[in-house]
């Protein structure tokens, strides 16, 4: 196999060539000074790279003489180990730059089987003045030029993390938008009888994708992208265009026996062209050797070098036992269903691979996280999975401490289980070993969307779209980061590719019910609501937003219904669901207030939750329910969890939604007489607000807060400006107003009875229209 070695030139400035003048020359049309790399016809002038210059140079060393590959190699290539690809390549973007287009050529000829040649005529420097700046041809490259650059390479300042960006000097000028080579890995085609290896094909890609990936100056399409064009007769040129990725590497796997042969090449999608191929027949369980070799010769084939550092991760990727590495790849394609079922014989599958390898790290991280992906199909809190996947994950960091997958995993584990420090260092850690890994950047953002940072979360998820431009996840919650801005439009075209990308998955759908709600379009809310419902019948989060809309529109008795419908579709899971327990909660005070709250509370056993968060929503329905007692017990239960911790106190997240235990508590306490406390308590939501206002957040719920806070500190008139914007944001939460005691003393205002009257009459329009709806809604869901 290739091996890259450092090219002299690039690492001391010495010019390998060191036989080859210095001094302008004449070449056909063009005057070509090596000494600045440069061509110039007339009022043009092209930048070229510096190798590309040197293959120039040598051939114009003896124009119409036949220059072998070897000679190339060694003249040209000198201390780079490459192939003949890249000799092919560097023509083929001469012809392009000089306007080579004519048959026969007028400038570089291909011997076959021999060379190249210099046809064009060569001779002294013709005198030349400085061509105008402005005379820059379209669709070449230019000093004076700006290359148009990628997102995330505008975006390089952030913590330092693309250096790799500034470094890259020069966009070949065939590349067009392209900055830096890059590509993506197509499915794996299963060529074997019956299709029986799909899915160690699927495990095969995407694994060959993440080994590429570790080379730093190469940018590596996502597997969501990829996968997109699976089964599909897509032109190379198209996919290309469609990706942004100057090349494509197509692979397939036929199994006989014991025995596979693994097919790939490496195409140019600029004009089709195959650069390298390549077929390997091994056992069924040393498919590892394979990806390594391929890893190495697309470098090779692109002229980029493998970094020691790289060479490290490559290594922590490997796996001593072939079968340990045939279960992972299984494994992987199952984890990327995001199923429950698939989940589970993940789990299984990896258990597998570690009895055949008890040491093989990436198994022990990828474990962990399919364990830790329970939490989304059981409703399982993620503390209570941490027993099994803490030991996993720090086997791993103590073998292979330069894996990204680790980190990424780690940190989003963290973040899920409130450690946001811990979870904010892992994640940045994976993105400066890899800054090829959508999983960092897709890790990074919904860290900022979940710890109220929209800007943040927006500036990550266009990294991350760059590199998976198809997976609809990341799109669904750019639409969420970008509704928490207020940035409607933009939102509704995230939400909109969403869907188009995952028309099956009911997250675009409920990502598209949550824009909606956020800008007080509540009958659209509730439409997509029904979509998601279609699609994810068995999923709480779609049940809890929905009976969070219908309270919004004052139909509490069908919030609680929401809630029974739930509980016998889903089971305990619904009463593990906050939105779902506050709808119930309200439900019951409306067929009966204190009262009907208690039996509801005893006779759904929700008294007996251990959970704080669960806790603190009671304790809510409490103080609506002016019962006192009731909430300050609650609330003391919950701070004696082990579970609660300060993140959940004061929640960014939440106070971006209208909610703030930090005002249930100063509500409790203030209630029970204990002004100094509950003083303290609003101070810290005052400072909470102050930063999610820095951070950009401009959601409704963020105002009715402040509202809230101005209203509980005595402030009636900064409470009814706050209100007022909340409204002008779409805010619909009239019931809540009326029975939650945070608003107390705005109670004798005229303008604050009018504002409430007049969203009441609004939202009684609207949920006029939808109760023929709603009523056939619910007679879907049984």
């Amino acid at each position: 196999m290739p091996v890259i070695l450092p090219d002299p030139a690039e690492l001391n400035g010495i010019e390998p060539m060191s036989a080859m003048a210095n001094d302008p020359v004449q070449i056909g049309d063009w005057l070509v000074d090596p000494r600045d790399d440069s061509l110039t016809r007339g009022v043009e002038r092209v930048k070229l790279e510096p190798r590309t210059m040197r293959l120039l140079m040598r051939l114009a060393q003896t124009p119409g003489t036949v220059v072998s590959q070897d000679e190339l190699m060694e003249s040209v290539w000198a201390g780079v180990v490459v192939g003949t690809a890249s000799i092919y390549q560097s023509a083929s973007q001469l012809r392009k730059v000089l306007g080579d287009s004519d048959d026969p050529p007028r400038y570089i000829e291909t011997v076959a089987r021999k060379g190249y040649r210099l046809v064009a005529t060569v001779g002294p420097a013709v005198a030349r003045t400085a061509p105008p700046a402005a005379a820059v041809p379209r669709g070449a490259a230019s000093s004076e030029r700006r290359v148009p650059t990628w997102p995330w390479v505008v975006l390089a300042s952030i913590s330092g993390l693309f250096v790799w960006a500034a470094v890259w000097r020069f966009a070949p000028p065939v590349y067009g938008p392209l900055e830096k080579a890059s590509i993506v890995v197509l499915p794996f085609i299963d060529l074997t009888a019956g299709r029986s290896e799909q899915s160690f094909c699927d495990g095969l890609t995407e694994e060959t994708s993440s080994w590429l990936a570790q080379i730093p100056t190469l940018r590596v399409v996502a597997r969501t992208s990829a996968f997109g064009y699976r089964d599909k007769e897509d032109d190379i040129r198209t996919i290309g265009r469609e990706l942004q990725t100057s090349h494509i590497l197509r692979g397939s796997l036929r199994r006989s026996g014991n025995t596979m042969r693994i097919t790939v090449a490496l195409i140019d999608t600029r004009d089709g062209e195959n650069i390298w191929s390549d077929s390997y027949d091994v056992e069924a369980g040393d498919v590892l050797r394979v990806q390594e070799e391929v890893a190495r010769s697309v470098a090779g084939s692109l002229e980029l070098r493998i970094t020691a550092d790289a060479e490290r991760r490559l290594a922590g990727r490997r796996s001593g036992s072939p079968e340990a590495q045939r279960l992972y790849l299984i494994a992987r394609s199952h984890t990327s269903r995001f199923e429950g079922p698939s989940n589970e014989q993940a789990i299984a599958l990896y258990r597998q691979a570690l009895e055949a390898d008890p040491t093989f790290a990436l198994a022990k991280i990828w474990l962990a996280f399919t364990i830790s992906n329970r939490r989304y199909f059981t409703s399982e809190p993620v503390s209570s999975l941490m027993k099994e996947v803490e030991p996993l994950l720090a086997d791993a960091a103590r073998t292979a401490p330069e894996l990204s997958d680790l980190y990424v995993v780690r940190g989003e584990i963290a973040n899920d289980n409130r450690d946001t420090e811990g979870a904010l260092k892992d994640l940045r850690r994976a993105l400066e070993l890899e800054p090829n890994s959508r999983s960092a950047a897709g890790g990074l953002a919904y860290y900022f969307l979940t710890n109220a940072a929209p800007r943040d979360a927006v500036t990550y998820y266009t990294i991350a779209v760059g590199i998976d431009p198809r997976a609809f996840m990341l799109h669904a919650n750019n639409c969420l980061a970008l509704a928490q801005l207020a940035q409607f439009e933009a939102a509704d075209a995230a939400c909109a590719r969403a869907r188009a990308l995952g028309p099956e998955s009911p997250v675009p759908y409920s990502n598209s019910s949550a824009l909606e709600a956020a800008r007080g379009r509540l009958s659209e809310a509730l439409r997509w609501s029904d979509s998601a419902l279609q699609r994810g019948r068995d999923v709480a989060p779609i049940y809890g937003e929905r009976s969070t809309w219908l309270l919004a529109l004052g139909l509490a008795e069908d919030s609680g219904r929401i809630y029974q419908r739930a509980l016998a579709t889903l089971g305990p899971a619904a009463n593990r669901n906050l939105a779902l327990i506050h709808g119930a909660c309200a439900a019951a005070i409306e067929r009966g207030g204190m009262e009907s709250l208690h039996a509801f509370l005893r006779d759904s056993a929700l008294l007996e939750s251990q959970d704080p968060a669960a806790l603190f929503v009671m304790a809510n329905a409490a103080l609506m329910a002016r019962d006192t007692r009731l909430a300050n017990d609650l609330i003391a239960r919950a701070q004696a969890s082990p579970l609660l911790g300060t993140a959940d106190v004061a929640s960014g997240y939440q106070a971006m939604h209208g909610t703030s235990f930090l005002l249930v508590r100063a509500g409790a306490l203030s209630s029970a007489g204990n002004d100094v406390d509950a003083a303290k308590d609003l101070d810290a939501l005052a400072r909470l607000l102050a930063q999610l206002g820095n951070a950009g957040v401009q959601t409704r719920g963020f105002y009715e807060l402040q509202a809230q806070l101005a209203a509980m500190r005595g402030q009636p008139d900064a409470a009814m400006s706050a209100l007022r914007r909340a409204v002008e944001l779409g805010w619909t939460d009239v019931w809540l107003a009326e029975h939650q005691p945070y608003f107390d003393s705005l109670r004798s205002r005229a303008d604050f009875r009018e504002l409430l009257a007049a969203v009441s009459k609004r939202n009684a329009a609207t949920a006029a229209s939808l109760h023929a709806r709603l009523l056939a809604v619910a007679g879907e869901l049984g």
